[in-house]
Formats: structure tokens, sequence, C-alpha cells
């Protein structure tokens, strides 16, 4: 079994499985059950790292000038 969380705004019955839930109530069903406003609470949320921004490349170019310096 499980873990599930039933995010509707309404109390809902699952006659499938047996069970009545209201917002926000969370219960077990078998793996892989699949219903609206229902998302697994066994699963630990993925956390992914901020991208950190990359510095803008500027590039150096000769003087278009040939008396420059001279």
């Amino acid at each position: 079994m499980m873990k599930y969380k039933y995010n509707g705004t309404d109390e809902r019955v699952f006659p499938s499985i047996g069970k009545t839930v209201k917002p926000g109530d969370e219960f077990d069903a078998p793996e892989g059950f699949v219903a609206v406003d229902v998302i697994s609470a066994s699963a630990k949320p993925s956390v992914t790292e901020p991208t950190k921004p990359t510095e803008p490349t500027t590039t150096m170019s000769a003087a278009s000038d040939k008396k420059l310096g001279a």
C-alpha cells in the first residue's frame, strides 16, 4: 500500500478502495492508484538545484583604426 493525498474541494467517495475522503486527507491505497485531485504522498517531492546564471561573454577585437598608438 502507498499513501495518497486528496487535494479536491469536496468530500469524495472511492468505492474501488472503500474510502471516503475530505479535502487534505491522506489515505492508503494500492500502488498505482489514480484519481482526479489525488497525488502520491509517499514519494518525496523532487528538489532541483537552481542553475547559476551564466556570465555574459565579451570578445575583444582589434581596433579598426590602424593609426591607434602610432
